[in-house]
C-alpha cells in the first residue's frame, strides 16, 4: 500500500528559497532539511538553523563538508536541549566530535568568524539569553587550539 504524499509545512520564504533539500540522521531519525539560497540573508553568511524546532535548514555557501555537524548541532541545541542554560556550548562540543583531525583546525577557524559574524548579527537583539549562548560558544571556540 503507498503512503500519501507528506504535506510540505515550511513557510513559504522556505519554500522559495530552496536550492536542495537533504536528510540527516541523528539518534536513529532522519530529519529532512532545506537547503537555502545564500542571497536570502546576505548580512549571516554561512547562516544555519532549525525554525520553531520544525523546520531544518542551512545555507548553501557551507561547505559540504561541514553541514552534517552543524545541523547536528541546531538538532541539539533546538531540541534536545531547547531552552536550558548553556545549550549552545553543549551543543558545539556534540558538533565537534563528528570533525575529523584532518580538518580539524580550518573547521574551527571557520566557527570561529561563524559565531563572530553571529554575536555582530545579533548586537542589537533583545534576547540576551541567546545572545550569551552564543557569546559562550565563541569564548570556547577561541580556547580551542
Amino acid at each position: 500500500m503507498e503512503k500519501p504524499p507528506i504535506k510540505d509545512t515550511r513557510p513559504e520564504w522556505m519554500k522559495n528559497n530552496e536550492v536542495d533539500v537533504g536528510v540527516v540522521e541523528y539518534e536513529g531519525e532522519e530529519i529532512p532539511y532545506t537547503v537555502l539560497n545564500k542571497d536570502l540573508e546576505p548580512k549571516l553568511p554561512g547562516f544555519v538553523g532549525y525554525l520553531n524546532g520544525e523546520h531544518l535548514f542551512i545555507s548553501e555557501e557551507i561547505p559540504e563538508k561541514y553541514r552534517f555537524p552543524q545541523l547536528i548541532h541546531e538538532i541539539v541545541e533546538f531540541t534536545k536541549l531547547k531552552d536550558q542554560k548553556g545549550r549552545c556550548v553543549e551543543a558545539l562540543k556534540h558538533e565537534l566530535s563528528f570533525i575529523p583531525e584532518e580538518i580539524w583546525e580550518e573547521y574551527i577557524e571557520y566557527r570561529k568568524n561563524f559565531f563572530a559574524d553571529l554575536i555582530e548579527y545579533y548586537k542589537d537583539s533583545e534576547d540576551e539569553n541567546f545572545k550569551a549562548e552564543i557569546a559562550a560558544s565563541y569564548e570556547v571556540l577561541q580556547d580551542i587550539k
